[in-house]
């Protein structure tokens, strides 16, 4: 799961369980409120039915015939109960029943009903109990209480069954529940609304880090992540931006590393190459002080031949220079629409002279590409110049030119039935610095890869050791 899809359901998740603890809570305090309101309005009409009473032992006179007391009693009874409309039942101290009303009327259902022995026991050391009872489906407080005469002394036990009636509690939970359904709407639809944003615009900040972290190149300069919050996201944004200063110093001690290991390299490279060459001019030119005899034929012979040596390796030392300087420089090409055709007929008629049998198979029609004529020559002229060197020293030199279109791509194919390149070498083949000849600055296929590539085409090659290699050269077309 994404994180704005994880950061919303937990969001949502804490509004609806606050919501139901909510509700949860707000249930359990109606049924502790309806609980404790019937206790303590049994204890009032427990109250109020023991003073009336007291009230009335008072006022009623004894008689020497008990009955007359015990009817005047038994009204009185009828009528607290109908007055506080509940059951009011009398028991002796024995815990058996001696009178029982209900609203309205005297009964006797309950004449072998008994104070249950273990409240009879508590009663005999407390003034006070509740007992819940349950009668079917309906649930009662049974509250018994001890009456005493004027002297103090326990004469009955006074028992009201109170039934807890839920009725109005529900109503009134249920109304409150109905008003506050409302508030609850109201709150979970804006959570969900303020839920949404807040998990927006954080993980909005955190895309655009990500993209932004995406698009760092160790190349080129990266732009720091502007935030001005001071808050957890802008540390994590600190610290990128801290990685990208380092990156950037790391960069630019790469590069100056490369190019201080590239120029080591190259001057290395440009005193060997130049040192193969002065070494037969010094010794020419010593061995010609040592036998210097300007008016032997022999000698001006000789030092004839000695300057043509000279010159040759001058001629070397001048190409040598050459081949460096384009390599380091690499002049800026300049592309136009060029005929590949052409070109190639251009390059093999340079070799014409060579005792080689150059065979080309290009087609008439014109194959067009986009190319800086100049560099396309200076690949085409290295390559055929390689294949010429490859040949040399084989039974029946052959070098094969081919052109041919293959999807948008032009492809040329220079093969050559040389000795090959042997395979540990496949690998370096394009490197500067690299040859396989006793002479050579080792640049020229360096140069021509970059050529190529810069054009947007690729150079390949393929060679097996004692059968010759074939150089693949792929541009696109116009």
């Amino acid at each position: 799961m994404k994180l704005r899809t994880r950061i919303t359901l937990s969001m949502l998740a804490l509004v609806i369980t606050s919501l139901l603890v909510i509700g949860l809570v707000t249930i359990w305090f109606f049924s502790e409120q309806n609980k404790q309101y019937h206790r303590e309005r049994l204890e009032r009409k427990e109250r109020a039915i023991k003073s009336e009473m007291a009230f009335f032992s008072k006022e009623v006179e004894f008689q020497e015939n008990m009955d007359v007391v015990i009817k005047e009693f038994e009204e009185e009874l009828l009528r607290l109960s109908s007055v506080h409309r509940l059951e009011i039942n009398v028991f002796n101290t024995e815990g058996e029943m001696l009178v029982a009303a209900k609203p309205d009327s005297i009964h006797s259902e309950y004449v072998y009903k008994k104070v249950p022995a273990s409240a009879l026991q508590e009663l005999q050391t407390l003034t006070r109990i509740i007992i819940p009872e349950q009668e079917g489906d309906r649930h009662y407080l049974s509250d018994f209480t001890n009456l005493y005469n004027a002297q103090g002394d326990r004469i009955a036990i006074l028992n009201i069954p109170y039934l807890q009636d839920s009725n109005v509690n529900q109503k009134d939970l249920e109304a409150f529940l109905g008003s506050i359904g409302l508030v609850y709407l109201f709150i979970l639809f804006w959570g969900v609304v303020l839920t949404f944003l807040l998990s927006k615009s954080i993980t909005r900040n955190l895309s655009a880090l990500s993209e932004r972290m995406k698009d760092v190149d160790l190349n080129h300069k990266n732009q720091a992540f502007d935030w001005v919050s001071d808050d957890e996201i802008g540390t994590l944004i600190k610290a990128y931006n801290e990685m990208l200063a380092k990156l950037e110093e790391s960069r630019e001690e790469l590069a100056k590393q490369e190019r201080e290991t590239a120029w080591r390299e190259m001057a290395k490279q440009v005193a060997h190459e130049i040192k193969n060459p002065l070494t037969p001019i010094r010794l020419s030119v010593q061995h010609l002080q040592a036998t210097a005899a300007y008016d032997d034929p022999k000698w001006r012979e000789k030092f004839k031949r000695t300057m043509q040596t000279i010159l040759q390796q001058i001629e070397t030392l001048t190409r040598i220079a050459t081949e460096f300087s384009d390599f380091a420089k690499m002049p800026h090409a300049t592309l136009q629409r060029v005929s590949l055709n052409k070109a190639l007929f251009d390059a093999v008629a340079l070799f014409e002279d060579v005792p080689i049998d150059f065979k080309t198979h290009i087609p008439k029609g014109d194959i067009h590409i986009n190319a800086d004529p100049e560099q396309l020559g200076r690949v085409l002229n290295n390559l055929l110049k390689n294949a010429k060197h490859a040949v040399e020293d084989v039974n029946n030199p052959t070098v094969i030119i081919s052109l041919r279109k293959e999807n948008e791509s032009a492809i040329v194919s220079i093969e050559d039935n040389g000795m090959g390149i042997p395979l540990e070498l496949h690998d370096k083949i394009f490197q500067p610095n690299f040859t396989t000849k006793s002479s050579g600055t080792g640049l020229g296929l360096s140069i021509c890869k970059q050529i190529i590539e810069s054009v947007g085409g690729n150079i390949t090659f393929k060679s097996e050791e004692g059968s010759g290699t074939s150089f693949l050269i792929s541009l696109p077309l116009i």
